[in-house]
């Protein structure tokens, strides 16, 4: 486990100042009345559930406290307590300046609550001026097109004022630090005239291909991405060592990859794709920002989810990129179980805790106090699972004639209690109407590293129960922790489903992906569930959603091995192939179209039951589907094999 410290002014003396880019443009309609442009694009609408639950956004991931409002106060803590505890030094804002059109008006304002939560965390703020504004206020003919440098200057201006003198704001050689993405609209040789009507003369970087021409102090490397193409790791690399090489003065960048959505949102084409590689390349870009002259680094960025370049908690990556930012700064305080706080706050702020005692737990995740919040954060959690009534109405009627109660702990006694079991909780959707009713305890996916439980829309009103599972991911938890966990959440489910009306004779067990090789693994090998005193052979059926068949890739990653070293071992479902073994059905995507060799994977396991006489297993290939489309059409498979086991 790492540990950190927070960033505080005298760190940045010691290391290079650390920023992350931030985006105040998002709005929800719980909010601001309406689902603003960043979430939708005018294409994606939120009101829409995928098929695991989240909503339709416009972003490949969705953060992981859901897509929230960036006016939100709740949010805002959650974010500025993430960065503390990671040992970040603050935020450069993306700002639009101070007209009202479009959102920028209302940017502004966000941008504004940001920058007090900031301060209240003791962090530091600068602003990357977006002067791309300006040329929207002209074609939409709220400025005179000679009035771009005028505009610059009013807003320039205006940040000058209110913020550049603010003992918070990062300054760069005792000048305050001033980006321009650009820039692209205001002519550059204006830029001398805009620079000089500043009496705090601020430092001025700009994008590396554009600064010379304006005349700036310097420039900000930013991912190097043109032209839609996928750049190879040695190719991002070559860029970024170029605009050091050109520029004396550079403030350097690191960056979790590339993905945007701007073509399949039909905005326009992409600008390119870098390779995220599981995390590697936010770990190498850091390291080479970390190594480089520059005084300052931007991490590009926070949370542009429309880019695909953010490091905030998300439902694909979890706390993977907070996780290496933290064990990269190295300061001395904070663990990585403390990264998890500012959510869990969050969700009981959203859930109706407490008030008063989850400010009281804020304040001391403001000043740094994490085992005092953790402590608070529990008892509150614990008032809000026993279900009182000014805490939450539980259970909830999530559709007619069912019910969901949530976020139950199925480790037992002192167990329970174990803070690193944090994530160990499940959530039970089930009817109401009747009685002896079947159930799927459900395992989300995410290579073991990162996804969020949740009940499947195809699964729900299906006459059965669906238990929604989280467990323990790594790297920050090694194995067999997540399969000990998979485990302790399906005895909890024979123990505990006859209460909400439930048959433990018609208990199924599936997943998608890391979810179905912890189905696999719980089903196949009795040590695990033998550990919690009973037998596998109790579940009724196992139904894994393109499981890994030989050992997992994050349990051989874990070892040393690459991904694409095979390895069967005791930590492959494969290794415990048995005749006597539950029901089995097995459903992959389309062998070209799958991950690597997962098809063929299943495809060997298959037959090697049926040659040690299994008398019911199945396998089952979705043509034209890929490893992330499949479930959606795996799940009518999945009810019509619990019905031929008993379901009804």
């Amino acid at each position: 486990m790492c540990c950190v410290v927070v960033a505080t002014a005298a760190d940045s003396e010691k290391r290079k100042l650390v920023l992350a880019h931030y985006m105040p443009w998002y709005a929800t309609r719980a909010v601001s009345g309406q689902w603003g442009w960043h979430w939708t694009m005018d294409h994606y609408d939120p009101e829409r559930l995928k098929w695991d639950g989240s909503r339709e956004r416009a972003s490949h991931d969705a953060p992981l406290i859901g897509l929230y409002d960036s006016g939100d106060p709740a949010a805002l803590e959650c974010q500025v307590l993430e960065m503390k505890l990671a040992g970040l030094d603050g935020v450069v804002v993306d700002w639009y300046g101070t007209r009202d059109y479009y959102d920028y008006a209302v940017n502004h304002r966000h941008t504004e609550a940001l920058i007090a939560a900031i301060k209240k965390a003791g962090l530091r703020f600068a602003v990357c001026y977006e002067d791309q504004a300006i040329g929207q206020l002209i074609q939409g003919k709220v400025l005179p097109e000679g009035e771009a440098a005028a505009q610059a200057k009013a807003d320039l201006g205006w940040a000058e004022e209110h913020w550049f003198g603010d003992a918070a704001y990062v300054k760069a050689d005792g000048r305050p630090l001033l980006l321009v993405f650009g820039p692209q609209t205001v002519p550059a040789a204006q830029w001398k005239e805009i620079r000089a009507s500043l009496k705090s003369q601020p430092a001025c970087y700009g994008l590396a291909h554009l600064t010379k021409s304006a005349g700036f102090d310097g420039a900000f490397a930013w991912p190097p991405v043109s032209g839609g193409r996928t750049l190879k790791p040695e190719q991002w690399r070559a860029g970024l060592e170029a605009i050091h090489a050109e520029h004396d003065q550079v403030i350097a960048t690191a960056f979790p990859g590339f993905h945007d959505i701007y073509q399949q949102a039909g905005v326009h084409e992409s600008y390119g794709h870098i390779d995220a590689r599981d995390g590697a390349t936010l770990a190498d870009s850091l390291d080479m920002a970390l190594q480089s002259k520059a005084k300052i680094i931007q991490i590009a960025t926070w949370n542009d989810y429309g880019e695909g370049t953010g490091i905030e908690p998300g439902l694909s990556q979890g706390y993977r990129y907070l996780d290496c930012v933290q064990s990269k700064l190295k300061p001395q305080l904070y663990h990585a179980a403390d990264l998890r706080l500012p959510a869990e706050l969050y969700r009981l702020r959203k859930l109706g805790g407490n008030a008063a005692e989850l400010d009281r737990a804020a304040e001391h995740l403001f000043q740094g106090k994490t085992s005092q919040a953790a402590q608070v954060i529990a008892a509150v959690k614990a008032k809000v699972e026993d279900g009182g009534a000014q805490f939450l109405e539980a259970p909830a009627v999530i559709d007619s004639d069912y019910h969901q109660e949530t976020d139950k702990p199925y480790w037992a006694g002192k167990t329970a209690d174990d803070p690193t079991k944090l994530r160990c909780r499940l959530d039970v959707y089930y009817p109401v109407t009747k009685g002896k009713f079947a159930t799927l305890v459900w395992f989300h996916g995410g290579g073991l590293t990162a996804g969020n439980r949740s009940v499947p829309i195809a699964l729900r009103h299906a006459g059965i129960a669906v238990v929604a599972v989280n467990y323990r991911l790594a790297p920050e938890n090694k194995s067999p922790a997540f399969i000990e966990d998979a485990a302790a959440a399906v005895a909890w489910t024979f123990t505990n489903i006859g209460k909400f009306g439930g048959d433990p004779a018609r208990i199924f067990v599936s997943g998608h992906s890391a979810g179905a090789y912890l189905t696999c693994m719980v089903g196949l090998d009795k040590r695990w569930l033998g550990a919690q005193g009973m037998d596998p052979d109790r579940i009724a059926g196992l139904i894994p959603l393109s499981s890994q068949m030989i050992t997992h890739f994050e349990i051989r990653e874990e070892r040393g091995m690459g991904e694409k070293q095979p390895l069967v071992d005791g930590f492959a479902p494969l290794y415990h192939v048995r005749k006597d073994a539950p029901p089995m059905l097995l459903v992959t995507g389309d062998r070209e179209k799958e991950l690597m060799g997962r098809y063929e994977e299943n495809a060997y396991f298959w037959r090697m039951m049926k040659l040690n006489g299994h008398p019911d297993v199945t396998l089952r290939e979705l043509e034209g589907f890929d490893h992330g489309g499949m479930p959606e059409p795996a799940f009518p498979l999945v009810l019509e094999c619990m019905r031929k086991h008993g379901a009804p």
